[in-house]
């Protein structure tokens, strides 16, 4: 999924909930961060194949995985 494409789904979410693209990337990112805590070996095995430049995937790294494995 592009940037352009997930940047508008985004918008359209913070406009649904009334709220700002800030406060919903805030929140997609602590939902990331609390499922990366899981002790279970098999979730964080999974986490271990997104791809990502950094510590932990970007959203958009992230959302770009689960739209290949969605497929």
């Amino acid at each position: 999924m592009g940037n352009k494409k997930l940047d508008m789904i985004i918008e359209n979410i913070a406009k649904q909930n009334h709220t700002t693209v800030a406060e919903v990337r805030n929140e997609m990112i602590a939902a990331m961060e609390e499922a990366r805590q899981s002790s279970d070996p098999a979730v964080q095995a999974r986490w271990a194949k997104i791809p990502q430049k950094g510590a932990g995937p970007t959203i958009e790294e992230f959302v770009s995985y689960l739209a290949c494995v969605a497929k």
